[in-house]
């Protein structure tokens, strides 16, 4: 496969993850209902901010945003929440493990992979 090639497989599997995210945390909060308008209102973002990133060439402003705003915001919120809670700090961790394994550690591991494949793909390419 081509850096190219392992580039898209590395953002789908971001905005797959990120979809999942918002709509277990919405859908958590306010419902199913929720959950699900946030996971389309995701994916449509995602896909929009993708398609401006490619026209943009080197910058990866568009790819970058959504993907800091759709992490950002419910680690703060699974962040505040844990903390915010009278147990140990034990009972604190354990609660926030599940989600920087399964959401947090992914997507920084992802993005970096991401940001190589590009700098790798950009310096290949031809200079006009």
């Amino acid at each position: 496969m081509s850096d190219t090639t392992l580039r898209y497989i590395v953002a789908s599997v971001i905005a797959l993850l990120l979809v999942f995210q918002i709509g277990s945390l919405i859908s958590g909060l306010f419902g199913i209902a929720w959950g699900a308008v946030s996971a389309v209102v995701v994916t449509v973002v995602a896909f929009v901010s993708a398609r401006l990133a490619r026209a943009g060439g080197r910058s990866s402003l568009w790819f970058l945003l959504p993907t800091l705003l759709f992490t950002v915001i419910p680690m703060v919120f699974i962040v505040w929440s844990a903390l915010a809670e009278e147990v140990s700090w034990f009972d604190r961790l354990l609660r926030l493990t599940p989600f920087v394994v399964g959401f947090g550690a992914p997507i920084v591991l992802l993005l970096m992979v991401y940001f190589e494949l590009r700098k790798r793909t950009l310096q290949s390419r031809p200079s006009l």
